[in-house]
């Protein structure tokens, strides 16, 4: 009995029948609801554009039903992940084709259909060029920005890869660039488009590019301006640099006013004890009345030089310091008594150091007035000492004088 080729085709259009049928069934019930791109309706319009691709590609019928079979199953691989899903994908189209009693031969087809559609792909015969023209026929379309985005998703969701903006159109445009059409029907009908999609993307990296430019230029203004708000609030400006200059050239003028008042001090009571030496003590003798006034006027006048002097009386210190006291903040090279006993490159380098710190700098002046107004409290105490002890014992000399005299009796 002789097989017609009605019956044939409609054999063929039967087994289409129930490949389709099936693939559907696995991948709506199996499919995990994270494949946004590999799913039945991509499955679906690869099966299109292979008919199409084949048939203008000049397949005959038996060749269009094995690219056909191939197209229906080469993504059925991926209810059990992405990872070699081309593989499972060719075991379970041969798995479904023995049942139904499919040639090994043409098994063998099907399988080496489906996995030469692995990317990168290698196709050689007219059947592997087709199937692989039609897996990739999107890129030149031009809806493809908007299933490349369904791609994105699904590979965050479903293979935990994250990409910015930037990154994916990046890929996306090196992907193109490497991808290529092998039939000549799919070079005339999608490589306009590819082109004008890498045009399109590498025109919004630019302006992705310069725009992230234009942010960062932003940001770096905008953290230069808070560091010099920061700045200003930190490190003194002139009225903060007056204010230590004035205080310290006020301090230094009234340790010299106190200075010039003890040395008045010393230089009166030094002339007073030497006219009393020279006029007095010699005639004491003579009038022993006196005696009592003039040695009291000599103990006010030589207490009034003790108190001026210990007023005028420098401390002594070291002149010393160690690397350590520079590091701990703890010695304060503003004033001379703290390094007059250094060597000159020990001082250049605490120098340095107490400069390039300013926060360091600024407590030693603020010590070094501090400091000053201490020797200013000393020195003003006492000289208050020596003026109180002067006025009020020379009036009680005095007094004492006038005592004497006025009681004494004629010899």
């Amino acid at each position: 009995m002789t097989t017609t080729s009605q019956e044939i085709s409609g054999e063929r259009n039967q087994l289409l029948q129930d490949v389709s049928e099936h693939v559907a069934e696995v991948l709506k019930n199996q499919l995990g609801n994270n494949y946004l791109y590999h799913n039945y309706s991509h499955t679906l319009a690869v099966v299109e554009a292979a008919r199409e691709i084949g048939t203008a590609s000049g397949l005959n019928n038996a060749e269009m039903e094995l690219v056909e079979i191939a197209a229906w199953f080469h993504d059925v691989g991926y209810v059990d992940g992405r990872v070699n899903h081309e593989q499972r994908s060719a075991d379970m189209a041969a798995e479904f084709l023995q049942h139904r009693g499919y040639s090994a031969e043409k098994i063998d087809s099907v399988r080496s259909l489906i996995l030469v559609t692995k990317y990168p792909p290698f196709p050689q015969t007219l059947m592997e060029k087709v199937i692989c023209d039609a897996d990739l026929h999107h890129v030149g379309l031009e809806t493809y920005l908007k299933t490349n985005d369904l791609l994105r998703v699904e590979w965050e969701h479903a293979a935990q890869e994250r990409y910015d903006d930037v990154e994916w159109m990046k890929k996306s445009v090196s992907f193109l660039m490497e991808h290529q059409f092998f039939t000549d029907y799919a070079l005339a009908r999608y490589q306009p488009n590819k082109m004008a999609t890498i045009a399109r993307l590498k025109k919004k990296v630019r302006k992705r590019k310069r725009k992230a430019e234009e942010d960062s230029l932003k940001i770096k203004v905008q953290k230069k301006k808070l560091e010099s708000i920061k700045n200003k609030q930190i490190v003194p400006d002139r009225g903060i640099e007056t204010m230590f200059r004035v205080t310290m050239r006020n301090h230094i003028n009234l340790s010299a006013i106190a200075d010039n008042k003890a040395n008045m001090l010393i230089s009166v009571n030094a002339i007073i004890i030497s006219i009393v030496v020279s006029l007095l003590v010699g005639n004491l003798e003579a009038n022993d009345h006196l005696i009592a006034p003039t040695l009291m006027l000599l103990t006010v006048c030589v207490v009034t030089l003790i108190f001026a002097t210990i007023s005028t009386r420098p401390k002594v210190t070291e002149g010393t310091f160690t690397q350590t006291d520079v590091k701990e903040r703890r010695v304060n090279l503003l004033f001379f008594g703290n390094f007059f006993n250094v060597t000159l490159d020990d001082y250049v380098w605490g120098m340095r150091e107490m400069m390039s710190d300013r926060e360091y700098l600024y407590d030693s002046l603020t010590k070094d007035l501090f400091f000053l107004g201490r020797v200013l409290s000393r020195k003003y105490k006492f000289l208050r000492i020596s003026y109180d002890v002067f006025m009020y014992g020379l009036i009680l000399s005095i007094l004492a004088f006038a005592v004497a005299v006025l009681t004494a009796h004629p010899v």
